[in-house]
């Protein structure tokens, strides 16, 4: 069987803000299973949305009862997180590209 996750939606991210931070915010609510950050292919700068996964309903409830979210002084706009295929695989594949990309970055400021 499959193991459940419980996705969000961040929207009004800063562009500031990478999947590390985005992480490090939405753990006190739970373990966060993945942290992404969306980036525009072009420029490489942040869309200013992206997904946090919970595998507990625990976490992912206590992130939706709290009334605000900031983060960076921002204002977050919260939602339940769709788990819908997308209807292009290029769609899919130059997304993951571009996490990955970011991944690297980020990962190479924290050493």
């Amino acid at each position: 069987m499959a193991q459940q996750f419980y996705k969000v939606f961040i929207r009004n991210l800063p562009w500031t803000v990478s999947s590390h931070e985005l992480r490090t915010y939405f753990s006190q609510f739970g373990y966060v299973t993945r942290a992404t950050v969306l980036y525009n292919n072009e420029t490489g700068l942040s869309r200013g949305f992206g997904y946090i996964d919970f595998n507990k309903r625990e976490a992912f409830e206590a992130v939706m009862s709290q009334p605000q979210h900031t983060l960076e002084g921002q204002r977050l706009r919260v939602e339940e997180g769709s788990s819908k295929r997308r209807q292009s695989n290029r769609d899919d594949l130059s997304m993951m590209n571009s996490i990955k990309k970011r991944e690297n970055i980020d990962n190479q400021q924290d050493e």
